[in-house]
Parts: C-alpha cells; structure tokens; sequence
C-alpha cells in the first residue's frame, strides 16, 4: 500500500526533471553569500557611505527626503493615507510575489525564463517594476521644496543641488483638490471592482479555466490593486481628486 500510495504522489507531479536543493544549490548560495559579505567590507574599507552632514535640532531640511530606496514609499504618501502607502500597498506587494508559484500557469517549464509561457505574468511583473521605479525616480529626481514638482533645466540645472535660480522665489502648489461624496466614490468603487473581476473572465475563458475560481481571485486582486494604484495617481495629478472614499475611520 506505502508504494502505491508513493507511486501515485510521483504521477501526479510535473513532469520535469528534479534534483536536489542540498548540498549542490545550497553551497552555490552559501558561498555566493560569503563572497558579496567580503566584498561589500573590502570596499567600505576604500569609499564613504555617502551621508548628509550632521542633523541640526533646529533646522528641518526642506524637502526632508527618505533613502532613495524608501523614497517610492514616500512619493505615495502624496496619493494615499499614510496607512495605505506604507502598510497596506507594501504588504500587497510581497503577498502577491509570495503567490507567484502557487498561481503559476506553466509549472512545467520552473526554472527557466519563458516569455511565451507566461506572457501574462512576465508583462504584469514587469508593468509592477516599472511603476515603482517611477515612483522613485519622481520622489528623487523631480520633488523639491514643500515636496512641489520642479523641472530639471527649467526650475533648477540638471544635476544641481539648488531647486530655484536666485531671482526665482519657491514653488507653491495652485492645485485646488477635492474629495468625491461617498455615495458616489463607494459607487465607482464597487462597480470597478465587480467589472475588473468579471470582465477579464469573460474575455479569457481559457485562462479561468485553467486556473480555477481561487487562483484567478488573488491574480485580480492584486492586479487591481495595481491598476487602482496608477488610476488613483492619475485621478490627482489630472482631475485634483483626493479622496474616492472619506469616512470617519480612513480614506482612500
């Protein structure tokens, strides 16, 4: 029985070839490890970390900036409460690469690089990269003073550490924002959301029905919450929207 039941655990596996983690793999980290570790103190012995001078108690710096690689975090703060921005979409974010292999449509081909197999997942992991990057290079490159927008080679020299020319006084924001009632934003929301879930399987019956009910779930899921991201951000910096949601205990 013990081989029967081993034997119809092996059938149902993908049919790809298989070898084993430890000890081949797990060296190739280990040691991979140990050299970055070596190399990462060889040249701290010879360069600086480049650090901003020491912190006055009396002086604010103006823009107060997060390390660049925290800085999409902070351009996001701009769109959404600070719940939103620095818990809930970060949070998303690994919950969703945890899924990969768990919602992956081509097992049969794990470990190498198909585009053809996974069109969808490559376009969309890549569509996800790109956003955030923007999102840095916007907060790093772009925002000045009172965290206003300011041009490079119009409002200050590409490349300079001044946002404003001497005769040029600091930017002040003219947008006028506004936030949509919440009969009308819980609307919008509600029907993005029933046709962002329905629409796709409609038109991909073949993919829902490869994947099931569940997986395809937390596939749009996230990709909405994607979507919804570059659609809130839009709804700003175009229309002067702040809020699709207000309510007692959060916004959105």
């Amino acid at each position: 029985m013990a081989e029967t039941k081993t034997d119809a655990m092996i059938s149902t596996q993908p049919g790809y070839d298989k070898m084993p983690a430890w000890p081949y793999f797990m060296w190739i980290v280990l040691l991979s490890s140990l050299f970055i570790t070596i190399l990462i103190w060889v040249l701290s012995m010879f360069f600086n970390a480049p650090l901003e001078e020491a912190a006055e108690w009396a002086k604010t710096p103006n823009p107060a900036k997060a390390p660049w690689y925290f800085i999409g975090l902070q351009e996001l703060l701009v769109y959404f409460d600070p719940w939103i921005a620095g818990v809930i979409l970060p949070q998303q974010i690994l919950i969703g690469l945890i899924l990969i292999p768990y919602v992956d449509t081509a097992p049969e081909v794990q470990g190498y690089y198909n585009f053809s197999k996974r069109k969808f997942q490559v376009i969309f992991f890549s569509f996800g990269i790109f956003l955030w990057f923007f999102l840095i290079v916007v907060g790093q490159l772009l925002r000045g003073p009172s965290w206003e927008i300011y041009w490079p080679m119009i409002d200050y020299p590409l490349g300079g550490q001044e946002w404003t020319y001497p005769d040029q006084p600091l930017k002040t924001s003219q947008a006028k924002l506004y936030n949509l009632s919440l009969p009308v934003g819980i609307t919008i929301s509600v029907i993005g959301f029933i046709a962002g879930m329905t629409l796709p399987a409609m038109m991909f019956k073949k993919y829902f029905k490869e994947v099931g009910i569940i997986k395809y779930s937390l596939v749009m899921v996230h990709v909405l919450l994607t979507l919804g991201v570059v659609g809130k951000i839009l709804l700003r910096l175009v229309f002067g929207i702040k809020y699709v949601i207000v309510t007692p205990w959060f916004n959105i």
